[in-house]
């Protein structure tokens, strides 16, 4: 057993899970996560930190079971959607054989296609609506929609509608560019 704290908020934290940790554990292995890629282990600090906040902001609640349950609840499915919108492919293994990288040093028809594909792609972007234009940028650099969401000032189901509707309009300008089919 580990040697009390001086700090409130960490002893009652460390009370908590005292109480609910078994629980905890029980609640995040019956969600699978593991055969959808998260690491409960992850989840599990994740709800650890969302504990210790909710000490922090209120030291004198009382949290029940019920309380734990949906912090558990609302921290799987924050993982899930995170694993959804970043899909993250597995590293290959020492062992098997890696795919060779690009050559870096593109001949220079290659770098003056690139490089009007990337005019191309600035041009759709600028004629896009303001509203649609930064969702989408955000989007292309890899943002997940809770952080545009949170830079833009809407709702996750906002940014989201933005992120299609927006994605789907700079693809069809793009075909208009002459620039092919996409992927879906």
């Amino acid at each position: 057993m580990p040697p009390p704290t001086s700090d409130p908020i960490q002893a009652r934290l460390e009370q908590l899970l005292r109480d609910y940790g078994a629980r905890v554990r029980r609640l995040l292995q019956s969600h699978g996560l593991d055969q959808r890629g998260i690491d409960p282990a992850d989840v599990e600090q994740e709800v650890r930190i969302r504990l210790w906040r909710a000490i922090e902001r209120d030291r004198s609640a009382a949290f029940h079971a019920s309380y734990i349950q949906r912090v558990v609840a609302t921290t799987v499915v924050d993982a899930l959607r995170r694993a959804e919108v970043r899909a993250a492919e597995p590293l290959p293994d020492e062992d098997s054989e890696a795919s060779p990288l690009p050559d870096a040093a593109a001949g220079p028809d290659r770098q003056a296609s690139d490089s009007e594909r990337m005019d191309d792609l600035a041009r759709c972007l600028d004629s896009i609506p303001e509203r649609r234009r930064l969702p989408i940028t955000l989007h292309l650099q890899g943002f997940s929609l809770q952080e545009i969401a949170d830079s833009v000032g809407v709702s996750a189901e906002a940014a989201r509608k933005l992120v299609s509707r927006g994605m789907d309009e700079l693809k069809s300008r793009l075909r208009e560019c002459g620039h092919g089919e996409f992927d879906e």
